[in-house]
């Protein structure tokens, strides 16, 4: 997406989760840089927890997810 293409999202994170979460409850995620940087999981419930993609297990899961889309 280029800079020029303002999208509204409907949700943004603004607020981020401390917990860790159960990475098998995880469908999906989305990369965020406004309001704030933080990583959106979507679980497999279409629940959306935003976290700090600081966490180490927040770069784990992503890449477990990762690598299950790519099996598929």
């Amino acid at each position: 997406g280029s800079a020029s293409s303002q999208s509204i999202r409907k949700f943004s994170c603004v607020t981020l989760s401390t917990k860790q979460l159960n990475v098998r409850t995880l469908a999906s995620y989305e990369k965020q840089q406004i309001p704030t940087e933080a990583i959106m999981f979507i679980t497999a419930k279409g629940i959306r927890i935003c976290v700090s993609p600081d966490h180490k297990w927040v770069q784990a899961a992503m890449k477990r997810i990762d690598e299950r889309r790519a099996a598929k």
